[in-house]
């Protein structure tokens, strides 16, 4: 059959709108680990196929698997969950950063807080001066969080649930959810019980894997059984919109391989920002409301899936030792998908002792714990949890000391050098920038001279496009900028002299401004994506010489190119004694 020709019935706005553009076949439940006894037993299978709706543009997989099927009872009746978000230090600091902002921006000392699938409570317990309620339905890490402190309800959220909460507790002027509502089989019970929740002026907050970086990411692993939807800013916004609700803020953020922040209310409660407009228009330019960039994604999944076999292969074929790390839903699709067995993948090293001495969905692959893998010697490990790439690299410094490598599949299968896992959210010079990313460039010297690598088409922060490459020097006492772009990206780093390199956001009041030296003594490149002010002037009353790569060619008849004056948010030039 031909994609984009039969349509299916869209499960959030009910039209017969929704057409299919991939399909991984049959696929396991992705964090249904099978112990001894259960592999016995076969496994529910489902097909895997994933459609776009072209009435209200929201993408969703075709068959959805009940939560029986992953949420599973033991012979008490608790059910069980596979992951435990607390594991990561680093989500602990993006969701206490997430509390704080939530409570200096809509929260004051009366104001409740209700977190939809609040998990171990690892977001709930950053709140220490206001009321907070979790909804969990799994047992086990809903027992974790209580025994935190944090009140938790062990059921789905419905709007039926949402009414015995508002007899019993009020009104929330907070209502989060994060890497949750693209679960939600029943969204429209869930939208509705959201709205009788909030408190006048209150705010939804939710934080999903936003479909835009899963096309430029060809990130296909983060499709399977328990993420249903697949937002985008515009699908969100008419889903929003049947309940009363609107989009009035939105911010990128690094989590889960990229995702969108997004702020919403009643109707009229917020004004829209700037922000939000500009990922709207992006959006419409990259044709988010569209089928077209769907069947693209098809096309590149079914390359990579080549890709990945053929290095895998390869590496074998040389008698190198392949092992997976991290038992993650994302690996169980890439594994089932491109059909990567035990003849490939010796076993998965897995810190979840909940894991540990059971095997993967569908390829059965034995899980061990991570002492297994340190004590091994494996050449490469497939890396499934390649969101974490950073956290992991720096916790297996051991295994790359001595010349093991991870592997990740995405944008294209590749070799990860221990230097190319930068992220701008742990770098403390972006983090308050979402899109702006640093890479440190390793300078090696010897008795010829010197010399740095400044862009790999392997580096996280390369998006794979390019358009041109210029030099300019700069004399003493120019300054380049501001400007900034709609649609283009900018790499910039200094070769020779220094500069000072300033960023503004002017999203919102009052704009952020972040200050960087680049250059002899601080050899970094530094990603601007679109929407930021920028610009960049000599130090040291010396010439500077900057390299500049950027993702467009220069059109001087629809130049993308703003312009502000360079003191039009301050004197941030001038060099003040510390």
């Amino acid at each position: 059959m031909l994609f984009g020709v039969e349509k299916f019935i869209c499960k959030a706005c009910n039209k017969p709108a929704l057409v299919k553009f991939i399909s991984f076949g049959k696929m396991p439940i992705a964090n249904a680990f099978l112990t001894k006894e259960t592999l016995e037993k076969g496994e529910f299978y489902y097909n895997l196929d994933v459609g776009f709706c072209e009435e209200c543009k929201m993408v969703q997989l075709i068959e959805m698997p009940p939560y029986s099927k992953y949420i599973v009872p033991d012979d008490a009746g608790k059910t069980h969950y596979a992951f435990f978000s607390s594991t990561s230090k680093f989500m602990e600091k993006h969701f206490a950063e997430m509390a704080k902002e939530a409570e200096e921006k809509f929260l004051d000392e009366n104001s409740q807080v209700l977190d939809i699938g609040s998990n171990d409570g690892i977001l709930l317990k950053a709140f220490k001066n206001n009321k907070t309620l979790g909804i969990e339905p799994s047992d086990n890490v809903a027992d974790v969080a209580r025994t935190q402190g944090v009140e938790t309800i062990s059921k789905f959220f419905t709007e039926e649930l949402a009414g015995k909460i508002l007899a019993e507790k009020g009104n929330f002027k907070v209502i989060f959810s994060t890497n949750v509502l693209l679960s939600i089989i029943e969204i429209g019970s869930c939208m509705k019980g959201i709205e009788r929740l909030l408190a006048n002026k209150g705010v939804f907050i939710t934080e999903d894997p936003y479909i835009p970086e899963i096309l430029e990411k060809v990130s296909y692993d983060q499709i399977y059984d328990a993420h249903v939807w697949y937002f985008s800013l515009t699908s969100l916004s008419n889903l929003f919109e049947r309940y009363g609700l609107e989009v009035f803020d939105a911010e990128k953020q690094w989590v889960h391989g990229g995702s969108m922040r997004v702020y919403a209310c009643r109707k009229g409660d917020y004004p829209k920002t700037d922000r939000l407009k500009k990922y709207l228009q992006e959006e419409k330019e990259k044709d988010i409301d569209t089928i077209q960039p769907y069947l693209e994604l098809s096309k590149k999944v079914e390359q990579s899936r080549i890709e990945l076999k053929a290095l895998l292969r390869k590496l074998k074929d040389e008698g190198k030792k392949i092992v997976g790390y991290a038992a993650a839903s994302k690996g169980t699709i890439v594994q089932n998908y491109c059909d990567i067995g035990r003849e490939t993948l010796e076993y998965i090293s897995d810190s979840t002792p909940f894991k540990q001495g059971r095997f993967s969905p569908g390829k059965h692959i034995p899980i061990v714990s991570p002492e297994h893998f340190h004590e091994d010697n494996a050449d490469y490990a497939l890396l499934s949890a390649w969101n974490h790439a950073e956290e992991i690299m720096q916790k297996e410094s051991e295994f790359l000391k001595r010349g093991g490598r991870f592997i990740v599949h995405y944008p294209t299968p590749r070799i990860l050098e221990p230097e190319s896992t930068n992220k701008p959210s742990n770098n403390p010079n972006s983090e308050d920038f979402p899109g702006v990313e640093i890479k440190k460039l390793n300078v090696i010297a010897n008795g010829q001279g010197y010399l740095f690598e400044v862009v790999r088409n392997d580096d996280n922060l390369f998006s794979g496009k390019f358009g041109q490459t210029l030099v300019s020097e700069l004399y003493p006492g120019t300054i380049k900028g501001l400007h900034k772009h709609s649609k283009q990206t900018d790499y910039t780093t200094c070769i020779k002299g220094n500069i000072k390199y300033v960023l503004v956001d002017d999203s919102q009041e009052p704009a952020k401004i972040k200050v960087l030296t680049i250059g002899e003594k601080n050899s970094i490149l530094v990603k601007t994506p679109p929407g930021y002010w920028h610009g960049y002037m000599p130090l040291a009353n010396e010439k500077a010489t900057v390299l500049h790569l950027m993702d467009r060619t220069y059109n001087p008849k629809k130049p993308d190119t703003e312009r502000k004056d360079a003191f039009a948010f301050g004197d941030v030039w001038t060099v003040r004694p510390s």
